[in-house]
């Protein structure tokens, strides 16, 4: 099996994973080496049945898919490029050996889209269902790194991305819903985007002083840059979509609520000067958005020193409610 799916997954030679590589797959520790003047990111992230997915809603290719694409979110709210990884798959008592297959299938799919390449990892049972846990490297131009804690007292916050979508499709999975409406919302959901090159160019912008994604919704990922800056920040506005608005009709939710609470869109937070707001502006509607389907929305602003709290403007106050992003399970 493990050479089946090191023939599956196989190496990219002309991208930064493959020039590294100088012993992938096969033996007990891969052997990578850094290009010059990088530095080296890591993350992990994993996809269990019955909290991430449900087999009977996602066939085995997208849940691979999907594993690679929540990883390289995290490398590209820090401007990087994803280069290797590791998956741990876990596979109950008696699951056909195909639905592995047809797993590393769609990892070797979204790794070939991202130019990275899998360089080694486990497999054994697990009684619970189908796990996989990948752990990813990649590099950065030394120097760039933008964490979660540059925002300042004054800087503005802005979110890249189509909030709401990812909750709208699961909320239409879980109620059997299979309205053709539903089609971007329940793919959105089902195999998410990283804003890989949206994250280096923005990684790359000396107005941009603190990123993250939004893997665990929009209001988490707000809380976790208030905290790490030791700044409140005051929610001024939501940008909630006609479409999003459409879905929420029809599922009898408040629009709102799917951007503000429901997880896993992917999109990206990011903290602008407040002295370099106005050429941020300019460079993003030139670069940063031309021929893109993302929008760029201003939500806030960090406003004092001290305790990292949320301050909801006018309209918004009903929101703080505590629920605090991505908690359910399927």
């Amino acid at each position: 099996m493990i050479a089946e799916l090191r023939e599956i997954v196989g190496t990219l030679p002309d991208s930064v994973s493959g020039r590294g590589l100088r012993v992938g797959i096969g033996d007990d520790c891969a052997l990578l080496s850094l290009p010059e003047g990088a530095d080296l990111l890591v993350t992990t992230d994993s996809q269990r049945e019955g909290v991430h997915f449900r087999r009977d809603w996602f066939d085995p290719v997208s849940i691979g898919r999907r594993l690679v694409a929540v990883n390289v979110s995290d490398v590209a709210s820090k401007g990087g490029s994803p280069a290797w990884a590791v998956v741990a798959a876990g596979l109950s008592p008696g699951v056909d050996p195909e639905v592995l297959r047809d797993v590393y299938r769609g990892i070797s799919e979204a790794s070939r889209r991202y130019g990275m390449t899998i360089v080694g990892g486990d497999i054994s049972r697990d009684p619970g269902g189908l796990s996989l846990v990948m752990t990813l490297m990649g590099t950065a131009p030394r120097g760039i790194f933008v964490g979660r804690g540059g925002l300042s007292p004054g800087d503005a916050v802005y979110l890249l991305g189509r909030p709401g979508r990812s909750r709208a499709g699961y909320l239409s999975y879980e109620r059997k819903m299979a309205d053709p409406l539903f089609d971007r919302a329940r793919e959105a959901f089902r195999d998410p985007r990283a804003l890989l090159g949206e994250g280096k160019l923005l990684a790359c912008r000396p107005e941009v002083c603190a990123m993250t994604d939004t893997s665990d919704g929009l209001e988490r990922s707000l809380s976790e840059i208030g905290r790490a800056s030791k700044v409140t920040i005051v929610v001024e506005d939501l940008p909630v979509s006609e479409e999003v608005r459409r879905w929420a009709s029809v599922l009898g939710e408040n629009p709102g609520d799917l951007v503000w609470q429901g997880g896993e869109d992917y999109d990206l937070v990011v903290g602008v000067t407040a002295s370099g707001e106005k050429a941020f502006l300019g460079w993003a509607r030139e670069e940063l958005l031309r021929d893109s389907p993302e929008g760029l929305f201003r939500i806030g602003r960090g406003e004092s020193r001290g305790e990292a709290v949320l301050i909801y403007g006018k309209g918004l106050e009903r929101l703080a409610d505590g629920r605090g992003g991505f908690e359910y399970t399927v």
